[in-house]
């Protein structure tokens, strides 16, 4: 005998918790609401009801077996698991019941852990007003199956990307829409009134504040990202999905077409140089800006909020700029690493972002690698960059590559033989920066001989990118393999992500030696020690020259493994 689905889902909830951090839990588990548990004559099925499709996609792609065993010993026996999404009528009545008292709960969990505030009680839904998505196939781990109701689901952009242009956006005026508690936010709900700060109705860029006060605009609405300060090619339509990127973009697509009502917030999307963080985040901003769907859009790099920061403080005007940063709906900051180290501008982000959270306006950061792993930075901002969703862009497969090299060159107009699109998909595997590169020289010499893109043009052309490619990446494997012996370490240790003070200083050396003896650059350098950042190879580079400049013993080090090497001694 099985038991019931609420009491099942009870069980599995408890075996969950002891495997998965409970933060996760309380964001993507606890909302699920348990509908039946049905005993037929092909096995037990659970069927869950999840917010949207990105959550059962987040789910099944995260925490399958997880999932699957919690569920098969809650119940006694193997079970399959189905997740359905929410209706929007259901949502609704969920969200009533929530919206008295998840307010008040909401609080005391933030003032009990100091962690981020879930916009939903328990198992009252996330809070988002959801439609109908289409469905998905069954898989080994589960299923996603259709409810009926509205098609226009909102989550169908995140779980089926192909069909987001031009749908499912908001339409109209985006200060005349109903308010989220009318939409059915639960605990989230508030007027469209109580979502701005009252005194930041009209706020100046910081570095045109002196123009302005001088005399000036009389508008009263609030700032956005100038469009022509974004790529316009970058956008949802141009980014070729594949295995290593579909999280981050399903993520972004989901974020872009409802700003501060899903749980990735803040969404911090991270990978290496040239994979698409950028494309992929100024998407999400000229999406934003297309559909309307929220009032004011702020992008800006972490150097440039630092820039503008010092120029506050240097002209008294930090209220300023505090109040230009939290009237924004949708803040997209890219390339937060490089806070790292500087305090003040750290001290001013932390106290912008959590007035922007407690809003429920949309956050967006992009790093180059996961939050655990950025230096510098106070723990208590890092916390808060992993309150809601990390989403990491890897290195695209060989067919993601071919996509974009084809998407490219049809853009361009370029009649490039499929060869040699194969050709430069295997042989530049490191970003997708390289790969665009190399086929824009192509393009561009054979344009000046008027010559069509063969085989044989490709190969003479970048014969000299391509074999220099191929052997400095034996040279520097080697530097690798000789730095790990001589400290008694394997590649493994050099190429992981481990912090220990021996194997990162090994590393570092390592990552010196490929800089000295080869002439790749810190880019590439990075890209062959786990996909680390050219930033990362710059700051190796400079602790071993600060050591050789006072350690003699190091000195010494450097000058046997350079012979080993073969390069040239001190």
């Amino acid at each position: 005998m099985v038991p019931s689905a609420t009491d099942a889902w009870t069980a599995t909830l408890k075996h969950l918790r002891e495997e998965i951090p409970s933060q996760t839990v309380e964001n993507w588990l606890v909302p699920i609401d348990p509908v039946s548990l049905k005993d037929e004559d092909d096995g037990v099925y659970l069927i869950l009801e999840v917010p949207t499709a990105f959550n059962a996609q987040y789910l099944q792609s995260r925490f399958n077996n997880n999932l699957q065993q919690a569920v098969s010993k809650a119940v006694g026996q193997k079970t399959a698991i189905e997740f359905r999404v929410a209706e929007p009528s259901s949502q609704k009545t969920k969200n009533g019941r929530a919206s008295s008292d998840g307010a008040q709960q909401r609080s005391s969990r933030r003032d009990r852990s100091g962690t981020s505030p879930r916009s939903e009680t328990s198992g009252a839904g996330t809070g988002m007003p959801t439609r109908t998505s289409a469905s998905e196939s069954p898989s080994s781990s589960g299923r996603v199956s259709e409810s009926p109701g509205d098609s226009r689901d909102l989550a169908r952009a995140a779980a089926h990307p192909g069909a987001l242009a031009g749908d499912g956006s908001p339409t109209g005026d985006p200060r005349t829409r109903p308010s989220r508690t009318q939409r059915g936010s639960g605990s989230r709900g508030r007027s469209a009134e109580n979502r701005r700060p009252p005194a930041h109705k009209k706020v100046n860029r910081p570095d045109r504040q002196r123009s302005s006060r001088s005399g000036s605009s009389s508008s009263s609405r609030t700032v956005s990202t100038p469009p022509s300060h974004l790529k316009a090619s970058y956008t949802f339509d141009e980014f070729i999905e594949g295995d290593g990127n579909r999280l981050a973009r399903s993520a972004a697509v989901a974020v872009a077409e409802s700003p501060g009502e899903t749980n990735y917030n803040p969404l911090l999307i991270y990978g290496g140089v040239g994979l698409g963080k950028t494309h992929l985040a100024q998407a999400i901003a000229n999406h934003a800006l297309k559909k309307q769907t929220t009032e004011s859009v702020l992008y800006v790099s972490s150097d440039r909020f630092t820039s503008q920061f010092v120029r506050a403080v240097k002209n008294n005007s930090i209220a300023d700029f505090s109040a230009y940063y939290r009237q924004a709906e949708l803040l997209i900051v890219d390339d937060v690493q490089f806070f790292g180290g500087k305090e003040k501008t750290q001290e001013e982000f932390f106290h912008i972002f959590n007035d922007l959270h407690q809003h429920g306006r949309q956050i967006v950061l992009c790093a180059d690698r996961p939050p655990s792993e950025i230096d510098g930075i106070e723990e208590r901002l890092l916390s808060r960059f992993q309150w809601g969703l990390s989403a990491d862009i890897q290195r695209p497969d060989l067919e993601t590559r071919i996509a974009i090299l084809q998407r490219k060159a049809s853009r361009r107009n370029i009649d490039v033989d499929p060869q040699v699109v194969e050709l430069l998909a295997h042989r530049i595997d490191s970003n997708i920066r390289k790969l665009e590169g190399a086929l824009n020289r192509l393009a561009a010499i054979a344009q000046l001989d008027n010559e069509t893109l063969s085989m044989q043009t490709a190969r003479q052309l970048l014969h000299d990118q391509i074999d220099d490619t191929s052997s400095s990446r034996v040279e520097c494997g080697s530097i690798i393999e000789t730095v790990a012996d001589y400290y008694r370490l394997s590649v493994d240790d050099l190429l992981s992500r481990s912090r220990k003070r021996e194997i990162a200083a090994a590393r570092q050396t390592a990552m010196y030696l490929c800089r000295e003896l080869t002439s790749e650059s810190y880019a590439s350098i990075g890209s062959r020690f786990g996909g680390r950042d050219h930033s990362t190879v710059i700051h190796a580079n400079k602790k071993v020259s600060d050591r050789l400049d006072v350690e003699s013993n190091f000195r010494q080090e450097i000058d046997e493994l350079k012979r080993s090497i073969g390069g040239p001694g001190m």
